[in-house]
This record gives C-alpha cells, sequence and structure tokens, in this order.
C-alpha cells in the first residue's frame, strides 16, 4: 500500500498510532526485529502510540523487546490498551505507568454487564457442543475494565489452537453469527454497546464510542496517523480507521511485513 495525500498543520505535533495483533506482530505473537527497527526510526521524527483491543499485560508481553537497549526508547511511545481507554506513560524507573483509565460497569450498569456475561457464557457452551473438534482451552471471557474480550477458543490457546479456531470460524462463521445474536440482544435491551471482531479469534463488547477512536480524544492537537489490520466494517480498527481515512492518515495493512512498508512511506513524508 502507498501513501496517498496528507494533510497536516505545520505547527502541530504528530503521533502514529498502531494496532498490535497482526500490525506490529503477528496474533499473540512477539515483535519481530524488522518491527522494531523500523518503529525506532520513526520515533526519531514523531511519538508513537500502542493502541489495541488487549489489555497492558499482554501489550508487555508481546512488544517488551522493542524497549531493550537497541529499541525504542520509551518516553517516545504511549501504551494504549483496551481501545485508548486506558493510556500508559513512560515514568523515570524505566516503567509504563497507568496515567488514566475508563469503567464499562460505571458506564452501561451492573444489569446489563451481567446480562452480556450469561449471553457469552450460555453462546460458549452452544459452541463446545456444536464445535466439539476445536481445541478449547482456558480464559474465554476477559473483563479488562473498560471492554469485555470472549474469545471462544480460549485466551490461553496457542498459535497451533489459534490456528484450528480460525479455519472452523472461516468455514463456519462462528464469530460473526454470535456477533450478530449479541447485536440483536443489545438492541432489544436498548444498552448503548457495540460489539466488533477483535483480532483473529475474539469479539470485544464495550460503550459506544468507546471503540479505538477513543484514543483520539486523548490528543486533540496533534495530527494523527493509524495503521491497523482490521479496518473493514465490524473490525475492531474500522472506526479509527474511517475517521482518518479522507484525510489520507489512516492505514490499513496485512501483516508485520507491510507495516514496515508503510513505516518506511511515513518516515520519507516526515523528512
Amino acid at each position: 500500500m502507498k501513501l496517498t495525500r496528507i494533510k497536516m498543520k505545520p505547527d502541530k505535533e504528530k503521533i502514529v498510532l498502531f494496532d498490535m495483533d497482526g500490525t506490529l506482530t503477528a496474533p499473540r505473537g512477539p515483535v519481530e526485529v524488522k518491527v522494531v527497527h523500523a518503529l525506532r526510526r520513526l520515533a526519531k521524527l514523531t511519538r508513537i502510540g500502542i493502541v489495541t483491543g488487549s489489555d497492558y499485560d499482554y501489550v508487555m508481553q508481546q512488544m517488551s523487546a522493542a524497549f531493550d537497549i537497541s529499541g525504542i526508547p520509551m518516553d517516545a511511545v504511549d501504551i494504549l490498551p483496551c481501545n485508548g481507554t486506558k493510556k500508559y506513560v513512560a515514568s523515570r524507573s524505566g516503567e509504563f505507568n497507568l496515567e488514566s483509565e475508563a469503567n464499562m460497569i460505571e458506564k452501561i450498569g451492573h444489569e446489563n454487564h451481567r446480562k452480556l456475561i450469561k449471553f457469552c457464557l450460555d453462546s460458549q457452551s452452544k459452541i463446545v457442543e456444536k464445535f466439539p473438534d476445536i481445541p478449547y482451552t482456558g480464559t474465554f471471557i476477559q473483563y479488562r475494565g473498560s471492554l469485555l474480550n470472549w474469545c471462544p477458543v480460549g485466551r490461553s490457546a496457542d498459535n497451533l489452537e489459534r490456528k484450528k479456531f480460525v479455519d472452523v470460524d472461516t468455514k463456519e462463521g462462528i464469530r460473526s453469527t454470535f456477533m450478530s445474536d449479541l447485536q440483536t440482544l443489545v438492541q432489544e435491551s436498548k444498552m448503548n454497546v457495540t460489539v466488533a471482531l477483535g483480532g483473529s479469534t475474539s469479539l470485544d463488547i464495550y460503550p459506544t464510542g468507546w471503540d479505538k477512536t477513543y484514543a483520539l480524544s486523548r490528543y486533540p492537537d496533534h495530527d494523527v496517523w493509524f495503521v491497523g489490520d482490521r479496518c473493514e466494517e465490524g473490525g475492531n480498527d474500522w472506526h479509527i480507521y474511517e475517521a482518518l481515512k479522507d484525510d489520507g492518515r489512516s492505514f490499513h495493512v496485512h501483516s508485520p511485513t507491510e507495516t514496515v512498508s508503510i513505516i518506511n512511506e511515513i518516515i520519507s513524508s516526515f523528512e
């Protein structure tokens, strides 16, 4: 993908936001050296943000190598887990500290939260019964403070187990079917909640407006770029991709290798 028109105001600060799984890393995989090198070059020209549906611990599991001695300076990076509803910034002690966060239960209420949990649990049982050959693992539902993540194969799945689920999901449309059912529940219950495909194995459930455009509200005085892999409608990168598309500042990639190419294009446009 080639960089097209970019609209910038010369006096504004810049930040480039990246999705993580499928963009900076393989799904649930560690960041590769080629990506770290590209990000390090980019960090000399602009601030970097990692905005992901995952929580902070997953970010550090996958991205910690990026902050080694030869990697990206920590003070050039913001970590924005849970669609940007949490923000971690570097401290003098050499760690990322939580600066602010939002709370989903406070936003939608305990009763609506309970309905969502019950739906996911009931649906998980139906999936296990209908698709007995999927290698189910553990941690199917994870509350991250500002969103619910439902992963039918389980967050504990390794790469092979995830691949087996993806193969079945692609053929049978497991996630799309239950996303539609969940959206019906949300509408009938008049919840102000959005459901989106998260990565390759999950569904993200969060208050409407708490998609990744939430991260944009943290940088009102910046020119913002975004690079992500789930930019199709229904994907968890779609809203922020659409918000920046008309200014030529959002990019749909399909792998970390393509992300490196986009980073190089962005660097060339800044220099």
